[in-house]
């Protein structure tokens, strides 16, 4: 699906520039969004996990439980409309490849088969595209699975236009 602004209140160029586009189907999802920032900006609020608790629509809580050099472990709680208001807390391992690359792997979670992604941030002279690729299994029942896509594909570009602006924000 693509987030498409309002066209007539912002010059093409700049619309371009600022589109979510934000895919997914049987679990696989993936979002882009450009962000007039450096790499290192973007890898320092990307990197500020605690700091992401309220700050993204859907992480409710987070708790720095390790780090050993570039891996580390966290525990997040999510609630959202495709949680169906229920709390989800998730146990991850990150692997980071500062400032471009950062995948993450379920290691135990509330009501989750899967959870493993990874966020990508490519130079782009002034700016930078971020992405975002995932894979998630929710324990739902089947027929209320298209329900569960379609909320959280919303809550993705919504997380993605969230961090652009966290990120742009100095």
């Amino acid at each position: 699906m693509l987030h498409t602004p309002n066209l007539q209140s912002r010059p093409l160029a700049a619309l371009l520039l600022s589109l979510t586009v934000a895919s997914g189907s049987d679990g696989r999802y993936r979002a882009s969004i450009v962000v007039h920032t450096t790499p290192q900006r973007a890898w320092a609020v990307l990197t500020r996990y605690e700091a992401m608790a309220g700050q993204l629509p859907d992480i409710q809580q987070v708790r720095l439980l390790s780090r050993s050099g570039n891996s580390v472990q966290l525990q997040q709680t999510y609630q959202a409309p495709y949680t169906f208001g229920r709390r989800i807390r998730t146990t991850l391992r990150l692997q980071e490849v500062p400032p471009t690359r950062l995948s993450y792997q379920l290691i135990q979670g509330d009501d989750l088969r899967e959870l493993q992604g990874s966020w990508t941030i490519t130079p782009l002279g002034k700016s930078i595209r971020l992405t975002h690729q995932l894979r998630i299994d929710p324990v739902v029942p089947a027929f209320i699975r298209p329900v569960y896509d379609e909320l959280f594909e919303a809550n993705l570009q919504q997380s993605m236009r969230t961090l652009k602006r966290l990120m742009e924000t100095p």
